[in-house]
């Protein structure tokens, strides 16, 4: 006899939740300890790179893009955006996936997920991490920060996702994932994921679900590697602010 596959249910709202019901999940502990971990790694790590992209603007001459305090009000604007959009998705994919999205908290997803924001692109998390860390910046008013450090930032985060996230997802969802990856961009949206989203459809229509075959806790190396990737990243500003003073 065949084994039921446990990766979906038949219940069409357990792979489509809506807004509110994600927004209300980081009452879980997995999910708001995993944002909470995000906010520290990120927040400090972006707020110092301000600091020295402002220490390098005034080794360069270049002035504030906008004045104090004008510069704060469209700063906390994008910061509030993109730290909304990543709560949702967060949120999203603790609901469908399974499990919180960092393998640090409780070993991440153990379903995989190809609804809603991740039926259009395959890191939706990326985007608000963009616009609030460009938020920042914005805050700030540093021109070096917003053309320089922030093209970087995003750079690294989409190095960390290819190579840090997906292989983990190859190795647990096995054949489905490389179908998901094959029909889901990275990162650039095309307007048929952006349908599939508005329409309530799944990425991967009529495909066969595999279970997991690794345990979650086997992959909680993801967070040593992004706090290397960050303080590698702050320490290279730093120095290269300091050569050019």
């Amino acid at each position: 006899m065949m084994e039921t596959n446990p990766m979906f249910t038949d219940d069409d709202s357990s792979r489509f939740p809506d807004f509110g019901a994600c927004l209300a999940a980081i009452r879980r502990p997995e999910l708001y300890r995993n944002f909470i971990i995000h906010l520290f790694v990120m927040f400090p790590g972006v707020v110092v790179m301000c600091l020295v992209a402002r220490w390098l603007d005034q080794s360069l001459g270049l002035g504030r893009l906008l004045p104090w305090p004008v510069s704060l009000w469209p700063g906390l604007v994008a910061v509030g955006l993109g730290g909304t959009s990543v709560w949702y998705v967060y949120g999203y994919l603790f609901l469908v996936g399974g499990g919180s999205p960092g393998t640090h908290v409780d070993g991440g997803p153990v379903r995989i997920v190809d609804t809603g924001p991740y039926t259009v692109i395959r890191h939706p998390s990326v985007p608000g991490k963009f616009l609030a860390a460009a938020g920042v910046g914005l805050a700030f008013g540093s021109p070096s920060f917003l053309f320089g450090f922030l093209p970087v930032l995003l750079v690294y985060s989409l190095l960390t996702n290819r190579f840090l996230q997906e292989p983990t997802c190859d190795k647990r969802f096995g054949k489905t994932y490389q179908q998901y990856r094959a029909a889901v961009p990275m990162v650039l949206p095309r307007p048929s994921g952006i349908m599939r989203w508005f329409r309530g459809e799944a990425a991967l229509q009529g495909a066969i679900p595999e279970t997991p075959n690794i345990h979650p806790t086997a992959v909680r190396h993801e967070l040593f590697w992004y706090l290397v990737g960050l303080f590698v990243m702050v320490g290279l500003f730093t120095v290269f602010a300091v050569l050019l003073r």
